[in-house]
């Protein structure tokens, strides 16, 4: 029953932070240049490094599978790092040519992360609760940083002269 209420916590994070992005922040943000876009929802990725909560025994259960833990923090650093490289490319871009590939490397690798972890939990985790404290990542957090990445997707598939 658990992880009923488990899957409905994550669920209803994606649809708060949803409903947040398109009817407070997105409608701020749309009106700034692309690259503006990118850096705000790219820079809601610096706290990835939330996920090594996952690897402190006492924080979590020792039962919590190394098979779910060890891809889920490691991963969200490596797209820790490739946030800042996107976002020093967007400070570093000109508006009429921003430096897109580094965000969109991000953005796809970053997204699929979290993807194998939503995939990798349910099948993995048998009890929501050996997460501990941490639980509040995959209910909270990831719901954000997948609603962060779609908008980001967003932006990156207008086509230049289109508002996103």
């Amino acid at each position: 029953m658990d992880i009923i209420y488990f899957a409905g916590s994550a669920a209803a994070g994606i649809i708060g932070w949803a409903t947040i992005f398109a009817t407070i922040i997105w409608p701020r943000i749309k009106q700034q240049p692309k690259v503006q876009q990118l850096k705000i929802l790219t820079a809601i990725h610096f706290f990835r490094y939330f996920a090594t909560t996952i690897l402190i025994a006492g924080l979590v259960s020792r039962k919590l599978p190394s098979g779910f833990a060890d891809p889920t923090a490691f991963g969200d650093l490596i797209s820790l790092g490739l946030a800042y490289i996107a976002f020093i490319g967007l400070q570093r871009s000109r508006a009429e040519k921003p430096l897109l590939f580094p965000v969109w490397i991000f953005n796809i690798i970053g997204a699929a992360d979290l993807l194998l972890a939503i995939a990798l939990g349910p099948a993995l985790i048998h009890d929501p609760g050996d997460l501990g404290l941490s639980y509040i990542i995959p209910t909270v957090y990831v719901p954000l940083l997948l609603v962060a990445h779609f908008y980001a997707l967003k932006v990156l598939s207008q086509r230049s002269s289109e508002k996103a």
